[in-house]
């Protein structure tokens, strides 16, 4: 089972998502608030891949646990690069500002969560 804390992460980055997308989209137009999104859309879909890997822990001793965290970073990382490519494979239109501004901002919150209490 993912824990609430990730998944409140995880709609905390969509938010932030659709806040700097719609922004961009007001401001620079439907391109840049495209690439805003897919920016805050790798972000979210890699969180999720780690809080699905991560919960799936074989054993109940403190090193599995461990081993459990290891392995969602792994692939977390995995996603996030392979997405990244794919985004950028897929839609030559890309603005990269744009990208790599919503990710970056949805990555701070992932940062962020870890002072959240509960």
């Amino acid at each position: 089972m993912i824990p609430r804390k990730i998944l409140k992460l995880i709609l905390v980055q969509i938010l932030i998502t659709l806040g700097i997308s719609g922004l961009c989209g007001l401001g620079w137009g439907r391109t840049a608030a495209l690439s805003s999104a897919l920016g805050g859309a790798v972000s979210a879909i890699s969180a999720l891949a780690y809080a699905v890997r991560s919960s799936v822990v074989k054993g109940k001793t403190a090193e599995d646990w461990l081993q459990a965290q290891y392995a969602g970073e792994r692939f977390k990382f995995m996603a996030t690069v392979v997405l990244i490519v794919a985004v950028a494979k897929l839609y030559p239109a890309l603005r990269w500002l744009e990208f790599l501004l919503t990710y970056i901002a949805t990555l701070a919150a992932y940062f962020a969560a870890l002072l959240w209490d509960k």
